[in-house]
């Protein structure tokens, strides 16, 4: 299966290429390849292309961190069914421990597949959540909580589920959260991101360096694909 969805993304490479060179002021990253939120903010449309999605950063919100000493990096797995997306990286948490004021960022984006993938058939089917926030003293915790939309339906019916990750002392660490939405499948989504941090007294601490989003998408075996491009033929023969 490795080897088919490999195939697919070098046919389409071509095709994305253009899509991304088209795209007025997207950023285009690589696994590991990192930019500056302040960087991606001061951009007209606010784009950042990693594989076969295109990433729009809506609004970054927060008094205590700042977008020019947060950075986002590009998260491709080995396999492309395991997942794409990015990192935000940067030195999280509290930043007055003790002084009883949570420390937060909201960050709100759209994700969505590119045309040329799209026209291959590639939906999203799933998203993940991974942190490795930390926190110590009863009363302290470090948490990330998002809400994911379906960005093309109607508002109201729209919302697709919650997910969450936190430290908490004197609970189990869940650093991780999974959403699988098959059957259901989607070329574009919203998420509203909120990541809090709160050290509770002196002694107490709240932290983390990273947060990862990543999306796994349905890819068609290759003979589908070909379906997807004779039907395509058919219509504009018929055109003629």
């Amino acid at each position: 299966m490795f080897s088919r969805a490999c195939a697919l993304l070098a046919a389409a490479g071509l095709a994305a290429l253009t899509v991304a060179q088209s795209a007025s002021a997207a950023i285009t990253l690589t696994n590991g390849q990192s930019v500056l939120l302040s960087t991606i903010l001061a951009e007209p449309d606010r784009g950042v292309i990693i594989s076969d999605k295109l990433f729009t950063f809506q609004s970054w919100t927060s008094s205590q961190f700042n977008p020019s000493n947060v950075f986002i990096s590009g998260f491709i797995a080995n396999n492309p069914l395991d997942g794409i997306g990015f990192d935000i990286t940067g030195g999280f948490g509290d930043v007055s421990p003790g002084d009883s004021i949570i420390s937060e960022f909201n960050l709100r984006y759209t994700v969505e597949v590119l045309p040329a993938f799209l026209a291959q058939g590639f939906r999203i089917k799933d998203v993940g959540l991974t942190f490795n926030g930390n926190a110590t003293s009863a009363g302290s915790y470090s948490r990330v909580d998002e809400t994911i939309f379906d960005a093309l339906a109607p508002s109201g019916t729209n919302l697709l589920g919650q997910l969450a990750a936190f430290s908490i002392p004197g609970q189990p660490d869940q650093l991780q959260d999974f959403r699988d939405f098959s059957p259901r499948q989607f070329v574009k989504l919203e998420v509203n991101k909120d990541v809090k941090f709160f050290a509770n007294g002196q002694g107490g601490t709240a932290t983390a360096s990273f947060v990862r989003q990543s999306f796994s998408q349905v890819i068609p075996a290759p003979s589908a694909a070909a379906l997807i491009g004779l039907g395509g033929l058919f219509v504009v023969r018929r055109r003629r």
